[in-house]
């Protein structure tokens, strides 16, 4: 059974979904644009929810989750990991691990300094991290991004922007992805294209956090990626990279976790399994 919440965290709302009952928590963050559905093949995971509790939310600014007031602090990297913090900080959970997909393993990154409890590892997909040397234009393919972050972009403009995301994209995916869109503030749309035209991440060390982090970290890239360059992070060295490997899903694009679901939840049990005691 699913339950829903909706969590108060610095007068905001946070949507929250759940499934499974244990002790040993996986957190979901999505990335930006997006909403806690496009991890429902996760959470309907029967395998996942037996050995788990599933945790997605609404980022601020998305989906059920509320707006804010001060969207210039709070739509941005750094200001969305300080209200993923406080959430997090806010709750009972001790033996959990984060999962982030897309712009969600930036601000997953940025908020790992801020959490009272660490997590026990991290798993990234689609990963967008970056550092003074790497800034997100080495780390993203020329993409429309461009021209949706904006408050009324061009029906064109959105299905182009869906059709990238995934390997096979469906005329089913892209009206939802577009519906994940309508359902973000236009102003975090507006707000957060500023943020990016300049380069607002290029100052994080993300990367460099996480290569001498003791935080297990499993990375993973669909083959046909679309949106970040697939090679951009292989000639680096993390201290605590899972299996030694970055995962490269066949037959799958940026969103691997909605491409290959099987696999991608196949790997994923076996990370938490390890680092969840």
């Amino acid at each position: 059974m699913e339950n829903i919440t909706t969590i108060p965290v610095n007068g905001m709302p946070i949507f929250t979904r759940s499934t499974g009952n244990t002790n040993k928590a996986i957190i979901f963050i999505h990335g930006g644009l997006q909403r806690s559905d496009i991890w429902n093949p996760q959470l309907k995971d029967e395998l996942l929810q037996e050995a788990f509790r599933l945790v997605a939310l609404d980022l601020p600014g998305h989906g059920r989750s509320g707006r804010s007031a001060t969207p210039e602090q709070d739509y941005s990297i750094a200001g969305m990991a300080r209200q993923l913090a406080d959430y997090i900080n806010g709750s009972t959970w001790e033996n959990y691990l984060l999962v982030g997909i897309s712009s969600g393993t930036n601000i997953i990154s940025e908020a790992l300094p801020r959490l009272a409890i660490p997590p026990k590892g991290l798993f990234f997909a689609g990963a967008a991290i970056v550092n003074r040397d790497i800034p997100w234009t080495a780390a993203l393919l020329a993409s429309p991004f461009e021209q949706v972050l904006t408050a009324t972009p061009s029906d064109a403009a959105l299905t182009a922007y869906s059709k990238r995301l995934v390997y096979r994209p469906t005329d089913q995916f892209i009206a939802g992805c577009k519906q994940y869109y309508y359902d973000t503030d236009p102003v975090f749309r507006t707000t957060f294209g500023r943020y990016m035209r300049a380069d607002g991440a290029g100052t994080a060390d993300h990367i460099d956090g996480l290569q001498h982090s003791q935080l297990p970290l499993c990375l993973v890239m669909g083959q046909h990626e679309n949106v970040v360059r697939i090679n951009y992070l292989d000639g680096l060295s993390f201290k605590r990279k899972w299996k030694n490997t970055i995962f490269k899903v066949p037959a799958a694009g940026h969103l691997v976790n909605y491409d290959q679901p099987q696999v991608f939840n196949h790997l994923l049990w076996q990370f938490a399994d390890e680092v969840l005691k």
